[in-house]
Order: structure tokens, then sequence, then C-alpha cells
């Protein structure tokens, strides 16, 4: 018998081992936009081709004069929030990007459109976090030299006179709030500019920015148009501020605060600008490709929310060489050695949360009573309900609810258990009257407890068998999808894989105690409750909220 030849089965082996690699290696990254290989709006024949070198960022830029980065609606994210490890975004990451592209020789320029904090009455963090939030995102920005920043209208939301003064002193000297339909109080015109210039090697940026005048006439601040008393059309300052630019830059950008639709009927409207940045509908671009307009002269570019991503543009010395453009993830790759130490760490969690910790956000949150439960309940804490629900007790001390408070301690970012964000889904009752203030005041209601689910527990223990309190306690499988009362915190940054019905298996009790012995019938004494801090209260319909 003739021996068969294994060279051709060597061959299918070795394909089999590459696609595999290959798959198993595309699984770590995030699922949201894939990293383009050689995205831009010009072919890649525009620009030579460069060596390609793994530890280069954008090889495919070839050796541009500098570049250009583009961020904005960071919406609060200092850095990814939450649990899950594939999170893209953060202002260290994108330290190190810049760190790496000076290393490189690059020269880099930075831009952002705004939104460097969202809706801070309905922050998860409160009010006063996001405020403190909002003072460390300006810092950041002059860290990295920021030449330009467009004047958001969520930034203003923690009080417009509050806002320009975190401006005024935190946003340093090279960096300036542009924006041409908004003139501002004298006291404040030192970080205002109608446009700035700025160069990156050998090429000019003419950079200026819009706000739409409807979201400054629906912010509800007595003192806007005291401090912000100048507000005019964009159409009546861009065309003398177009021109301007034009005569002393190579390329002219213009960032829009406001709808979609105004970026684009302004990119329209005044070709002259080469590059237009919009705001995002959605939390992702829907391309990572800028969309062309005025015969591809204008490109149109956003770069989604919580600061994920960035826009990279390379400038080149030759006219003839277009500008190449990049959607950047800012993902692990980002995490270079430097990070650990970096300037940006230091700073948004070193410093930042040093001073959550000094102004006391946690144990100072404007707290409510529970709109669903008994009038008077108050947190008693799982060791009171371990009396007559035992088996239920031990069931949950084997989930991950009960060691959430410990997570916290063990993170590797600092001071986490001092950061309401966190604290609110590592903690019993936070938010709530008589819920968790402190480990110190309330160490009873460490870890997601029995009574985030069911309810603050006081007058069912004084009257177990009460069927008005049992009611009250009663949740069902429905009833706690219906109110999204899981997604509350297993959301897309905590548990990017989450889904109710599966999830819920894993935490559902019923059946597990016996309630025939009398005494479990019997009231019992009132745990004793947790000071009352002195703050007002305001009454709400229901705890938490989003960023």
């Amino acid at each position: 018998m003739r021996r068969q030849d294994p060279r051709p089965w060597i061959c299918v082996g070795l394909l089999a081992f590459v696609l595999v690699y290959v798959g198993c290696k595309s699984e770590t990254d995030p699922p949201r936009l894939k990293e383009p290989a050689a995205a831009g709006v010009q072919p890649l024949t525009e620009h030579p081709a460069a060596p390609v070198d793994s530890n280069k960022l954008f090889a495919n830029f070839g050796t541009p004069a500098g570049v250009l980065i583009i961020s904005g609606e960071r919406n609060g994210y200092l850095e990814p929030c939450g649990c899950s490890e594939d999170q893209s975004g953060g202002l260290i990451r994108l330290y190190d990007m810049v760190d790496r592209l000076k290393q490189q020789k690059w020269p880099v320029a930075l831009i952002d459109l705004g939104g460097l904090v969202k809706n801070p009455t309905a922050a998860r963090g409160g009010f006063e976090q996001t405020k403190i939030k909002l003072d460390y995102a300006i810092r950041a920005l002059a860290l990295l030299k920021y030449s330009g920043l467009a004047l958001g209208v969520e930034d203003l939301k923690v009080g417009v006179g509050e806002a320009l003064g975190l401006f005024l002193n935190s946003l340093g000297d090279q960096s300036r709030i542009v924006v041409a339909n908004v003139g501002p109080l004298e006291t404040y015109q030192s970080v205002f500019a109608k446009s700035v210039t700025t160069a990156i090697g050998p090429v000019k940026l003419g950079i200026t920015a819009i706000i739409d005048p409807a979201l400054l006439e629906g912010l509800a601040d007595p003192d806007r148009e005291a401090l912000l008393p100048k507000v005019t059309r964009p159409e009546d300052v861009l065309p003398g501020v177009l021109a301007d630019l034009e005569s002393r830059s190579d390329y002219q950008i213009l960032m829009v605060q406001g709808p979609p639709e105004l970026a684009k009927r302004m990119a329209t409207a005044y070709p002259g600008f080469d590059i237009v940045v919009s705001t995002s509908e959605f939390p992702e671009p829907l391309s990572s490709e800028p969309e062309l307009l005025n015969g591809g002269k204008t490109r149109l570019i956003t770069v989604g929310h919580k600061g994920r991503n960035v826009g990279v543009l390379g400038f080149y010395s030759d006219p003839s060489n277009p500008p190449k453009f990049q959607l950047q993830i800012l993902n692990k790759r980002f995490d270079g050695p430097g990070t650990a130490t970096n300037a940006m760490k230091k700073l948004i969690q070193d410093e930042y949360r040093e001073t959550l910790k000094a102004a006391g956000v946690v144990e100072n949150m404007l707290r409510h009573e529970l709109a669903t439960a008994p009038s008077g309940s108050r947190f008693v804490g799982a060791e009171t309900c371990k009396t007559c629900h035992p088996r239920t007790y031990e069931n949950w001390l084997e989930t991950g609810h009960a060691s959430a408070f410990e997570t916290l301690l063990g993170d590797k970012k600092p001071n986490t258990q001092y950061d309401a964000e966190c604290v609110s889904c590592h903690t019993t009752g936070f938010e709530i009257n008589s819920g968790w203030i402190s480990a110190e005041k309330t160490p009873h209601l460490e870890g997601n407890q029995c009574e985030n689910c069911h309810g603050p527990a006081s007058r069912h223990i004084a009257e177990p068998d009460n069927k008005e309190f049992l009611k009250a306690m009663h949740l069902t499988a429905d009833r706690a999808d219906k109110n999204r009362q899981c997604i509350q915190c297993h959301d897309e940054e905590n548990s990017r894989e989450f889904e109710f019905t599966r999830y819920w298996k894993k935490v559902v009790h019923n059946g597990l105690d016996n309630y025939k012995d009398p005494r479990v019938h019997q009231p019992l004494a009132r745990a004793k409750p947790a000071p009352e801090p002195s703050r007002p209260k305001e009454p709400l319909a229901a705890p938490g909220g989003g960023r």
C-alpha cells in the first residue's frame, strides 16, 4: 500500500490553528466598533505606505506633520465606570495615547466638543459629586493642554456661575472655551475666545465653535442672562469668524453644540470649514468614518459618548496630501506601563477621590423616602432578616451581592468606597432615609442586601403577619423586570452580558424557609436605627438614577 503524503494535512492543521487563534483573539475586543485597520475618508494610497510597526500608533498615517485629537460628550466618565473588564474610554488612556504620540515625535493638539458632565440632578453620584467631577474634568483638559473646549449646556447645569468659576480657576493658561456666538460677563472673558489657532508642526489649525441659542434659553438658571449676556444666532457671527480663520490658518474647524441637524446645516451653509464636529445621536458613532459634505471638502465627525472613542486627524506638510482620519477606541491597548503612575492617574483617581472623601459626598448625599415602602419603614440589615429567613440568608451569602462592599475595598482604584457612583450599587438603601451612610455609621448595611430588592423591613419585622407590609415587600420576577430594578446596577458598564431571566435564576429563593415555627410570627426587636443626617430631605419616587 502506497504511503500517503502527510504534507496537505499538515497545511490544513496549520490553517485551522491560525483561524482558531484569530477567532479567540477577536473575542478580547469590546463588542463595539472594532478598531479600523486603515480608517479614513481618503484611500490609503494617498499616503506612502509605512513599514508595519506593532508598537507605533497610527502606523498607516505615515509621517504626518502632526495630529489633532477630537473628544467630546464625556458625560461624566473620567474613566471607565463599572465592573466589566473590557470597558473602553478614560482620560488615563487618552493621556497614555498622547504621551506615546509625543514619543513618536508627532506634534499633538486637542479639542473637545464639551459635555464633560451630564444632568447633575439625576446623576448617580449626586449633584455635589458632579460639580467636583466637572472641576477635575476641566483640570484634566488643562493637563493635556487642550487648545479649545466648546461650551456645553450640560456643563452649565451645575449652575452657570459655578461652572464659569471652575473654568476660570481650573482651565489653565493654554486652554480656552471657544464659542463664537456667546459673550460672557467681563469677569470671565479671559477664558473665552471666539476662535483660536494652534500649530502642529508647520500646519496651522483655526478652531471655532457655536452653541444652539435654544439650549441656553432652555437653561433654568436665573444667572444665565447676567453671566452670559450676549447670545446671538450662529449665522450672525460665523461668516466673519470663518473669514478671519481662513486668513491665518491652513484648515478651519467648527464644533457645534446642538442637535446633529444643526451641525449638518452649518457645515452645508459654510463650506469653508474643512472639519465640522457634531454631537452624537447615539452612544457609538454609526460609522468609523466621517460623513463627507460639500462635494467631499467638509468632513462631519462624531465621536460618540462617554469618552470611549476619540477622533484622530493626521495633517501633512504637503498640501496635496489630505488629512487622514481614524476613529480610535480607547481600549486596553492604551493601558501602557506608564499609566500606573502618570500625572493623569494621579489627578483623576488619587486626587479626585481624596476630594470626594474630604467633601463627604457619600455621607452628605441628599436622601429621600422610598415611595413604594410603608410610611415610616426603616432599613434593618440582613442579619435581622436571618432570624426568620435563615436558609434564604445562607443562599444570599453565596451570591456576589453579599460581598459587594468588599469588592470596593479591594478595588485597584483607590478610595472607591467614598465615590457615590460606586457606593450606590455596593451598599443597601443608598440615597434613602435610614439607608447607607458610611462604614462607621451603618456597617449593618454593607453589601447589596435583601432590602435593596424588598424594601426597608422595620414595619414587617414589627408585624410579621401584616398583609399590607408583606405585600409591599413581595417581589416577583415580573415586577422586578418591569420596574428595571436590577438594571439600575446591572447596566452596560457593570454587567455587559446581563440578561434578566438568566440572572434572576441565580438569586431567586422561593420556598427555602419553613414558617411553621410560631416564633417567626412574633414581632422582633427593632434594630437600632442609624442616626439621621441633618440635611434637607427631598421626596422622590424611587432610589438611584442614571449618570
